[in-house]
């Protein structure tokens, strides 16, 4: 495959949303039996019952401990992000610093609306033990405009992400545009990889054809849809096959 042809074949992230322990054996059968389709597991700690640090290493020690097949990508969504975190800022940070100094996931997303200076540690704290940042950014209500797009992905930068997430909600097929062209001009313009995704169901189709406009990542599921518009990761690899033919 040629580098041209590498842009339109994003990794291909696979969510999981865990509840209990007694979710792990059958979330990592259904890892297994979709391993082609898999390049990184998205472990999604706000999703468990019992979201106490302690619970939240348990579960996820013990999920490592059954599945090491792709690498892992942690993430904490806040329910003002769209997830189902209550910690407060501090929580938040004492849970993140934890799992980068312990390099208990190879990459970390941190949300954009984390305290500077809590975000600036987190990241001198990854680079330091060889973790990969995802800064990113979750708009459910609308789809911003192009430029103001590009500048957050450009703030994501400046802070210094390994890559810049940002996701939106469409209302119309401009939109799609709006958010592909932003993500395009930031993947070439600044040093950082990035991921664009527009939500729901009419940003299906960015899920599928983001890479060509340079997404790094593109999130599926396996279990059950963890976002508004999420494909199966078996779906996704299918769709992004026709691209080789």
């Amino acid at each position: 495959m040629t580098d041209e042809q590498k842009k339109t074949f994003p990794y291909i992230v696979a969510t999981i949303s865990l509840e209990t322990e007694d979710d792990i054996k059958k979330t990592v059968e259904e890892l297994i039996s979709n391993k082609d389709s898999i390049d990184i597991v998205e472990f999604r700690a706000d999703s468990l019952k019992n979201t106490s640090i302690e619970n939240i290493n348990e579960i996820l020690e013990k999920f490592k401990a059954e599945y090491q097949l792709a690498p892992i990508l942690f993430t904490y969504r806040s329910k003002g992000q769209g997830g189902y975190g209550d910690f407060d800022h501090e929580t938040y940070y004492k849970l993140m610093q934890d799992i980068i100094c312990n390099k208990k996931a190879d990459y970390v997303d941190i949300q954009l609306d984390t305290y500077e200076d809590n975000l600036m540690n987190c990241i001198t704290r990854a680079q330091n033990n060889e973790v990969k940042i995802i800064i990113s950014h979750h708009d459910f209500k609308s789809t911003p405009d192009e430029e103001e797009m590009f500048v957050t992905y450009e703030k994501m930068a400046e802070l210094g992400a390994d890559i810049g997430k940002l996701a939106v909600m469409p209302e119309n097929e401009k939109h799609l545009l709006s958010m592909l062209n932003a993500m395009n001009r930031a993947y070439h313009k600044l040093d950082i990889d990035v991921i664009g995704i527009s939500m729901g169901e009419l940003g299906k189709m960015t899920r599928i054809t983001a890479g060509l406009f340079g997404s790094k990542f593109t999130y599926g599921f396996v279990g059950k849809e963890a976002a508004p518009g999420q494909i199966h990761v078996k779906e996704i690899k299918e769709q992004l096959a026709l691209y080789q033919e």
